[in-house]
Order: C-alpha cells, then sequence, then structure tokens
C-alpha cells in the first residue's frame, strides 16, 4: 500500500504509514490465514500420524484427547509469517530477527513432535533442546550486535533522500519537501549514510546538496551545529544501550548488562553477559510456555494476551512521546515489532478458534516453543524482560508450580522417607482440575488472571 501511495497517489494509501492500521491489519491478515488453512492442515497432521499422547497419571478426563492432532504450530507460523511480512516494513531489522527466531524454534519443536510420533514418548532429548536453544540465543545476539538498527538513533531522511523535518533541522534552514542529494560532494546512498553521520575522513558534513522544487543549492551549516546535524539526518550508533534495560516501579532508573557499580565490564564481557540473560529468558520462556500447553485453549489464549501487552509495550517504546511520557527507553526502530505482535494474535486467535474446548488440534512442542521464545525474545529487544514474571505470569506460575513440586517431593522423601506432593499435580492447571474444576472453568479463570496481570504490567508505567 505505502508503494503503490507513493507511485499513484492513490487516496487512503496513506494509511500504510500508520503503525495502528498496519497493526491492525496484520492481525486480521493472520487470522483469515489461520482460520482457511485450518482444517486441511489438521486433517494433513491426522493423515501423518501426528496423534497427541496422553500421560497415564495425567487426570482421567483427559483420555478423551488420545490421537487428537498436535504439531499445530504449524498453523501459528504460517498465519503469523503471512501477516508479519503482508504489512511490516520488510527492511526492518526487528522483523527477520523475530521470523528467523519463530522458524528455527518451530523446527526444533516440530523435531521434538516427530520424535514423538515415532514412538519415543520422550521426545527430543533435552541436552539436545537446550542446544537449540542456546543456538537461537547465540544467533540472535549476533545479528543484534552487526545490526545497528538496534542500537541507533533515528533517522530523519528516508531511503529516497527527503528529509523528515524536525525543529532542529528547520533551524538551519531545512524545509518541509527537501530532498538530499549530496552529502558535500558524494552522492547520497541512504545505505552508506545509514547510521554513519561522519564522511569518509571522519568529520561531520559542512553543507549538502538539496533539490527544493525545481531548483538544487549547498546547505551550509554552522559549525557548531554540523555534529548535531548530521547526527539527526542519518543517526548515530550507542552500542552501550542495546545492554541497557529499565526497572519497573522505579522512575528514571535504568540497569546495564555488565555494569555493577562503580565497575565496568569490558565490551566483550557485556556481550557474554546479555547473551547469558538472553539465553537464559529465552529458554525459560519457551519451556515455561511448553508446560503451559496442557488444557484446550489455555497456552493460546495466555500467549494472545501477552503479544497484546508486548505489541503495546513496543509501541510505546518507539513513540519519542509515550516513551518520554512514561520514562522508558525510546527504541526508534522498534515500531515493527508491534506490526510482528499484531500478526501474532492474530495468528493466535485463528488457532484458538480449533483449539477451544474440545480442541480438534493441539500446537504441541511446535506452538509452545516457538510462542514462548517469542515472547521472551520480543521482551528483550523492547526492553521489558523485568516485566516477564507478570506478562508471562500464568507460565511463570506453572513453571514454579513444577519447580515447587519436585524441591517438596525430594525434600519429604529424605526427611520422611517417602515423597509427599504440595499439589495434587503439576503443572498448576492439573492441580485445579483434580480439584473438582472443569477444563473450561481453568482455562477463563487463567485468562482472567492472565489479564489482570497484564493490566499490573501496564500499572508499573504510571507508578514511576
Amino acid at each position: 500500500m505505502r508503494y503503490l501511495g507513493e507511485m499513484g497517489n492513490l487516496p487512503g494509501m496513506g494509511l500504510a504509514y500508520y503503525i495502528s492500521f498496519r497493526t491492525l491489519m496484520a492481525g486480521l491478515t493472520a487470522g483469515l490465514v489461520g482460520w482457511l488453512i485450518g482444517p486441511k492442515l489438521t486433517r494433513w497432521l491426522r493423515q501423518k500420524g501426528f496423534g497427541e499422547q496422553i500421560r497415564s497419571e495425567g487426570p482421567a478426563t483427559h483420555a478423551s484427547k488420545k490421537g487428537t492432532p498436535t504439531s499445530g504450530g504449524l498453523l501459528i507460523l504460517l498465519s503469523l509469517a503471512v501477516g508479519a511480512l503482508a504489512w511490516a516494513d520488510l527492511k526492518s531489522a526487528y522483523l527477520w530477527a523475530l521470523l528467523g527466531l519463530a522458524f528455527w524454534l518451530a523446527a526444533l519443536g516440530f523435531l521434538d513432535d516427530w520424535i514423538k510420533k515415532r514412538g519415543n514418548k520422550k521426545g527430543l532429548p533435552p541436552r539436545l533442546k537446550l542446544l537449540g536453544q542456546a543456538a537461537a540465543a547465540v544467533w540472535l545476539v549476533t545479528l543484534m550486535l552487526i545490526e545497528p538498527s538496534f542500537y541507533s538513533t533515528n533517522l530523519h531522511v528516508r531511503p529516497d533522500g527527503r528529509v523528515r523535518l524536525i525543529p532542529p533541522l528547520a533551524e538551519v534552514g531545512f524545509q518541509k519537501g527537501d530532498r538530499l542529494l549530496q552529502v558535500e560532494e558524494e552522492p547520497f546512498v541512504y545505505e552508506r549514510f545509514r547510521f554513519r553521520p561522519t564522511l569518509r575522513e571522519g568529520r561531520a558534513p559542512q553543507y549538502y546538496r538539496v533539490l527544493r522544487g525545481q531548483d538544487t543549492f549547498r546547505l551550509y551549516i554552522p559549525a557548531e551545529k554540523q555534529a548535531l546535524v548530521s547526527m539527526l539526518l542519518f543517526g548515530a550508533q550507542d552500542l552501550a544501550s542495546l545492554f541497557r534495560t529499565n526497572l519497573p516501579f522505579v522512575k528514571n532508573q535504568q540497569v546495564e548488562y555488565g555494569r555493577f557499580g562503580a565497575w565496568d565490564a569490558p565490551g566483550w564481557g557485556k556481550v557474554l553477559i546479555y547473551a547469558a540473560v538472553l539465553l537464559f529468558i529465552l529458554t525459560a520462556t519457551s519451556n515455561a510456555f511448553n508446560l503451559t500447553d496442557g488444557l484446550d485453549g489455555l497456552a493460546i489464549g495466555v500467549g494472545g494476551i501477552a503479544f497484546v501487552s508486548l505489541g503495546a509495550f513496543a509501541y510505546f517504546s518507539s513513540n519519542r512521546i509515550w516513551a518520554d511520557y512514561f520514562n522508558i527507553l525510546y527504541l526508534p526502530h522498534a515500531a515493527e515489532v508491534t506490526v510482528f505482535c499484531g500478526a501474532a494474535v492474530g495468528a493466535a486467535l485463528a488457532f484458538l478458534w480449533y483449539n477451544a474446548y474440545p480442541a480438534r488440534v493441539f500446537m504441541g512442542d511446535t506452538g509452545s516453543l516457538m510462542l514462548g521464545g517469542l515472547i521472551g525474545a520480543i521482551a528483550m529487544m523492547i526492553k521489558k524482560e523485568l516485566l516477564l514474571p507478570l506478562i508471562a505470569g500464568i507460565s511463570f506460575a506453572e513453571t514454579l508450580s513444577v519447580m515447587l513440586q519436585v524441591a517438596y517431593f525430594r525434600y519429604t522423601r529424605r526427611k520422611y522417607g517417602e515423597g509427599r506432593r504440595l499439589f495434587r499435580m503439576s503443572p498448576l492447571h492439573h492441580h485445579y482440575e483434580l480439584s473438582g474444576w472443569h477444563e473450561v472453568q481453568v482455562v477463563i479463570r487463567f485468562w482472567i488472571v492472565a489479564l489482570l496481570l497484564n493490566a499490573l504490567a501496564f500499572i508499573t508505567l504510571k507508578l514511576r
């Protein structure tokens, strides 16, 4: 739409410049695609033998689920990819980082589902699964280091040379509609000057050749403003900003990975610490989401709620006005994360259509590892990883219940000679099932709790 609007000046095409419109359309597109391919994909999975295997020690009511097609995460992946590619900016590094991560984790989960299909109930060995998640984390960190848009300021010149006018640029003589032709005597090439506000000799440009209407002229910049103007036009890199994040509940407070009080780690040390944090969060969220996927509609429901919150946080972070208002880090290039999250919400709704009780298809590890990993990665990208216990609060509680159950069982076995259980069964949703709640009651009540926790996550912005 954006390109049609530029070429033909067609009415309505300007909507493609609005993040809100593209986010809604990405969600609608993903939802429609997922709704349309759902029946065919479900039949294909059933024909290929991707049937759910039910644990013998699980609730008796789950016996009827045996044989239900699994690996339905393929539906989520395909509809998400179509929605995102149709409406997001294809030049965005954030988009390709998230799509690459989605396909990798979905492939890892599909391999796990395929091994289970072959008769091995345990699926992919935990060490290999962890190795695959570690590879994803290393790839993501590497991409974030080599692509400046993850840690650079905003540009105010478009690829075609048109200047996006702001007050500091207007003060030195730029006007609305100006187009940059040359930087001193060097032709303006967007990729050459993108995030590089200096000439080859390392100084800021003294003048620019500008096209205004039908006339071209040299626009000279006062010496004291040359560095500022070039930085505003082309953006500037600040690698340290990649390692910073906001502290929740506290106003104007940031932490930087690799900086502890007066001690500041060298650059390579910060990279290692940041990579370790990303690996921990990515594996924790993907595995936590895998534990959450145990009831019809539960995981996809709480996942969809999390993507709504992450999309909103991404929008606030990528908008200078909202970022300043909420006292959060300004991430000028993260706007496409909002569009990606919109597509994820649409894909989640489409899958929920077929996964609602009684489910016609399960997401399997194909979907749970992918969605959980995406939630963790997006939280890291938009500096909201410290809010994950709220944004992904249900998955956090599910994981905590398993850890407490195992720890308490081992403790009581050592102390009393026999292991005792803290919950009737873990993860937590099975405890409530065995307490007499119907499966649908558990799911809807967990959705309600997820909504409240995400609302609290938003409240933390105003508590600053």
